[in-house]
């Protein structure tokens, strides 16, 4: 029986971590895509880099608002910040809110 507890408590404790971490490489893989997105989109204007960047965030799993994310462009400057929460569930019957955040600033050539 104690045997039994011990793989239990095992088991949540991988699936919370498999949980935690696909959410982490989620918002990895889109942070890397973002940055892509700006480093090769000095000649596009502001609110096409903001519709890649949302295309990017449904293309990742990510649930991102249109309201917090924000994309400027200064003199060489492309700046893009963003936040999102995401629920995940930990163990059965337990969701926590995480909250992740993006914020890439590149300098573009022209």
């Amino acid at each position: 029986m104690k045997f039994l507890i011990k793989l239990v408590i095992a088991a949540l404790v991988i699936h919370a971590a498999y949980r935690i971490g696909t959410a982490y490489w989620d918002h990895y893989q889109f942070q890397d895509a973002v940055q892509q997105v700006a480093q090769f989109g000095e000649s596009e204007p502001v609110p096409q880099i903001k519709l890649r960047v949302m295309e990017l965030a449904a293309d990742n799993n990510v649930p991102i608002l249109d309201e917090n994310l924000i994309v400027t462009r200064q003199q060489r400057r492309i700046k893009i910040e963003g936040h999102y929460t995401r629920d995940i569930l930990l163990v059965p019957g337990y969701t926590r809110r995480w909250s992740f955040a993006i914020d890439v600033l590149v300098l573009t050539l022209n």
